[in-house]
């Protein structure tokens, strides 16, 4: 079965902005980070966080899968507690979870940017943000163009014991650019935080 094809420049403006300022990750051990400090505690389902790790094996998967990049593309991440940034995921939030006052202090911005497969045979471009004002948490996941791939993939989270999950039900790794639960193509949005009824 064929996708239409989304011009990228579509699918991107769901994205936070990125590359300025970012930490890049290293193209050693598969592009993994060491141990991310946050400055603001992330809730993930009755857990608080105050450390986290980009590209190791997610428990948070927009994408959980072999990427390889030191054939190209960037890992890259930053805490963003800049007006703009905040404003723009608090709307979000408040948006998809209408019933759930929010305002954001703290947005934790990853982004695959052009990551090849680790068999070859494209690439694929997507975002995680971990949104929190320390009490209430939130996931964003924003895809760009994700390329079709014979690997075994997954998107979606679990949690240590496996309580709560979510697999994004996607039949194939490019739907995942135009697939949503809240009407919105190429973005996904969770509250994680623990709280009854948080899964969208």
């Amino acid at each position: 079965m064929e996708y239409p094809q989304v011009p990228l420049g579509v699918l991107l403006a769901n994205f936070l902005p990125f590359g300025d300022g970012d930490i890049v990750n290293p193209i050693s051990d598969e592009g993994s980070s060491e141990a991310i400090y946050l400055q603001q505690s992330f809730k993930y389902f009755g857990r608080t966080y105050n450390q986290i790790y980009v590209n190791n094996n997610d428990i948070i998967a927009g994408l959980w899968t072999d990427l390889d990049n030191r054939n190209g593309g960037t890992i890259s991440y930053r805490e963003d507690t800049s007006s703009a940034v905040l404003a723009q995921v608090t709307q979000a939030a408040n948006q998809y979870f209408p019933n759930v006052p929010f305002t954001t202090t703290s947005a934790f911005v990853a982004t695959w940017d052009s990551v090849p497969y680790i068999s070859g045979g494209g690439m694929v471009t997507f975002q995680v943000v971990l949104v929190s004002n320390g009490d209430r948490s939130f996931i964003l996941i924003n895809y760009g163009d994700v390329a079709e791939t014979s690997q075994t993939w997954l998107a979606g989270y679990d949690t240590v014991d496996s309580v709560n999950s979510f697999t994004i039900p996607a039949a194939s790794a490019p739907e995942l650019s135009s697939s949503s639960k809240i009407n919105v193509n190429g973005r996904w949005s969770f509250r994680v935080d623990g709280s009854p009824n948080c899964k969208l």
